[in-house]
């Protein structure tokens, strides 16, 4: 049987906000930094 992998929650690089993660992109909700192929 599979498990799903639980990762901590990531910190922004910029401000170090907690980041939230919409449709696999890790996102800052603070200062809007995204960790996306389109940077």
């Amino acid at each position: 049987m599979l498990e799903h992998a639980h990762h901590a929650a990531r910190q922004c690089p910029r401000c170090g906000t907690t980041l939230s993660n919409v449709q696999g992109v890790d996102a800052c909700p603070e200062c809007r930094w995204t960790d996306g192929p389109d940077r």
